[in-house]
């Protein structure tokens, strides 16, 4: 058996020996004393240097933190771009909806109204409503109307909401206006036209019956105009209010029978919404006259 090579000595004797003890204190085979056993230390660092397990935990233990702060930061951004994704998509079907479909409905029956000999029709009453929406925009600035009776046709012919609390002879008074038609006929708005562009030195852009044009008659005039019922003042229709769509025919525009007239109404933002009627073969002279 070969012989180690001795790795220890004794202070006392001298004597050299080999020792694989991993004790603090080591005895001398010579002479029985104690001494410090100086190969500890290297015994530890070398079982350190061969123990693989801690070294390969510490790694496995690294790599896998790496592994989970990237998985969570991709997972964090799969996620924000789904809910972005959704949003957006939310988004776009609802503008696409909107823009599908129109916020204003036909809600009743249209008439006619016959002219006193029975032979045309010079006013079209359409009522309407908002549906789906808070409101409908109503301005002249929001609504364009394409208006289209027999071979004539105008680009746009609206007029804007109506209104009807400017009282003939009356000096023009912003808050004296007001659009709610309640308790009123539509012989009323019949032949609306543009009152005068100035009263009493104010600006006044009203479209308004010759009765409320304070004494400038300027003739009447082809236009469609909206009559808010149980209006909140503002030129837009609410989902709690009531509209009339009031179309006037000047007389050189009147329908004479089996005329087929045609409303394009082009809401802001919204589908247009079209309507089709047809001034019936024979009609009973200065009447309302229902159609379909």
């Amino acid at each position: 058996m070969k012989r180690q090579k001795p790795n220890i000595k004794c202070n006392k004797c001298g004597y050299y020996w080999h020792t694989k003890s991993k004790l603090r204190m080591v005895t001398c085979p010579s002479c029985n004393q104690k001494i410090r056993n100086t190969q500890q230390r290297a015994y530890l660092i070398e079982n350190f240097a061969y123990q693989k397990r801690g070294i390969i935990g510490l790694e496995a233990a690294i790599v896998l933190i790496a592994f989970v702060i990237i998985a969570a930061a991709f997972s964090f951004m799969v996620v924000n771009q789904g809910l972005y994704a959704t949003e957006r998509g939310k988004t776009v079907i609802q503008e696409g909806l909107k823009q599908a479909s129109t916020p204003l409905t036909i809600d009743g029956t249209a008439f006619m109204r016959t002219t006193p000999d029975g032979t045309k029709v010079d006013l079209i009453v359409i009522p309407v409503k908002a549906f789906g929406v808070k409101y409908v925009p109503a301005g002249r600035n929001q609504t364009v109307v394409v208006l289209r009776v027999g071979e004539r046709a105008w680009a746009n012919a609206y007029l804007g909401v109506l209104y009807v609390g400017y009282p003939n002879g009356a000096a023009y008074n912003a808050t004296t206006l007001t659009y709610d038609p309640t308790g009123k006929e539509f012989d009323d708005f019949a032949g609306f036209q543009l009152a005068n562009q100035t009263v009493t030195g104010q600006p006044c852009n009203v479209y308004v019956n010759e009765t409320y044009s304070n004494g400038h008659s300027k003739g009447l005039t082809t236009g469609v105009v909206l009559a808010i019922v149980n209006s909140n003042g503002d030129e837009a229709l609410d989902t709690g209010e009531k509209g009339f769509l009031l179309i006037g025919l000047a007389p050189d525009a009147a329908a004479s029978a089996r005329t087929q007239i045609n409303i394009e109404i082009r809401l802001e933002t919204s589908a247009t919404l079209s309507i089709e009627l047809s001034v019936p073969a024979s009609m009973p002279a200065n009447n309302y006259v229902p159609v379909a």
